[in-house]
């Protein structure tokens, strides 16, 4: 029987893994079904980078001294003299996912090709037992555990008016670059979104596509927004800020998270800068078409007319409904949390509300023996860090440390010069 199984391996569970290698006698398995560990590949755009510092791995918030640090594998692969000389805090997608996969490759615990089906509590053994089927050859087998923690990630939103149109070019950015070389040089196409994949997308067009592709983006953001990267805000991204956060009422949680979209769906401020100057040189081209940037505008109708697609908007500013054709629409439009399998907890089948969430306490477990955890579906319970790379490794310290019953990860607090709450002086 196993101490803990992790039910998906995003980079999330992979620091959990990487944290628990290093605790004797912690007995984990950790299953996934993709045949190995490949971060966002549709969307490894050459050139795009973490929003997030190279510090912001896997493990080196809570254990700096840990062998998966991003250091030690840049030590590893003979590259840190050339990283030092380039100082660029910010690393890029393809060389974190290969830092991951470099992590995945030590790591025993971990099983690649393996899908959960459900998972339910056997009394008698006051242990869960998990059903997983074999993708290679669809063997169904049981593993038995005492703790779970799941991370199944997070899968592409599609809004309501694009959900069952059929088009071969009307996709999400999740998908761009197995679909980039479908987009002809004289198309017309239309990016829908106003965070940092839009952005990528979009850079990625005007930079390495023809001048002939009629590129648009459209947004219902009022301006396209930067990332929030303050140090007095920065001070938001620390246990300080959750323990405010959680103690919050649901109704000020809700209210709160919708003002904070500049703090985890911004742009790189450096990617802006990189949009307008790739635009300011664009107008000194005779013959190029000038890309084309809305505001204010809120996609609601999608419709396939012929060989075109017809897009309907609402300016949400002007209050006016507006219509127009393209060829190929991108959909950046974020990611929602889904559960594909049932959990049974002691106290019966766990359940979402109509809002696909769980009740989650502040250690991050969702039932009352406090043996069921979740990676990033605390967004609405915990704040805007729960996607955050940076904070993966507290939440996984804070949840090994309730598991062990002791504080294994020595945590941090009183990080923030500033103050959250009331003042109690």
């Amino acid at each position: 029987m196993y101490d803990i199984i992790g039910i998906g391996i995003g980079p999330f569970n992979l620091g959990m893994a990487a944290l628990a290698d290093e605790i004797d006698n912690l007995q984990c398995a950790f299953i996934d079904k993709e045949p190995e560990f490949n971060w966002h590949p549709g969307m490894m755009i050459p050139g795009t980078s973490l929003q997030v510092p190279f510090y912001a791995d896997l493990v080196t918030i809570v254990n700096p001294q840990s062998k998966y640090s991003y250091l030690n594998y840049l030590k590893d692969r003979k590259r840190l003299f050339r990283f030092a000389i380039h100082e660029n805090n910010f690393i890029s997608r393809i060389e974190y996912n290969d830092y991951c996969q470099w992590v995945a490759g030590q790591l025993s615990s971990l099983h690649f090709g393996y899908a959960c089906n459900a998972i339910y509590y056997d009394g008698p053994s006051q242990s869960y037992v998990v059903s997983i089927t074999d993708t290679r050859n669809g063997h169904i087998d049981m593993m038995r555990c005492k703790h779970l923690v799941i991370g199944v990630g997070t899968i592409p939103h599609i809004p309501e008016c694009a959900v069952g149109v059929k088009h071969p070019l009307v996709f999400h950015s999740a998908n761009y670059l197995k679909n980039k070389d479908n987009l002809s040089d004289d198309l017309s196409v239309s990016i829908i979104g106003s965070g940092q994949s839009a952005a990528e997308v979009f850079y990625d067009l005007i930079t390495n596509g023809s001048e002939n592709m009629k590129i648009k983006w459209l947004t219902r953001s009022e301006r396209f927004f930067p990332m929030e990267y303050s140090k007095l805000s920065l001070e938001m991204t620390s246990p300080d800020y959750i323990d405010h956060f959680y103690g919050l009422t649901d109704e000020q949680k809700s209210m709160t998270i919708s003002k904070q979209d500049m703090l985890f769906k911004g742009i790189n401020f450096s990617l802006i800068n990189a949009i307008y100057d790739r635009l300011y040189e664009k107008q000194f081209k005779p013959g190029g078409i000038q890309p084309a940037l809305y505001t204010n505008c809120e996609l609601h109708a999608v419709k396939v007319t012929d060989d075109r697609i017809k897009l309907g908007f609402l300016h949400t500013e002007l209050e006016e409904s507006f219509s127009m054709y393209t060829d190929a629409v991108i959909l950046a439009t974020g990611y929602r949390n889904h559960l594909p399998f049932v959990i049974e907890s002691e106290e019966g089948v766990l359940k979402w509300d109509y809002k696909n969430k769980f009740t989650i306490k502040r250690n991050y477990s969702i039932n009352a023996n406090e043996d069921i955890f979740v990676q990033n579906m605390d967004l609405h319970s915990h704040g805007f860090t729960s996607p955050d790379l940076g904070m993966g490794p507290y939440r996984n310290a804070t949840i090994l440390n309730t598991i062990l019953g002791y504080e294994y990860f020595e945590m941090e607090s009183s990080i923030a010069f500033q103050t959250f709450g009331v003042s109690r002086d």
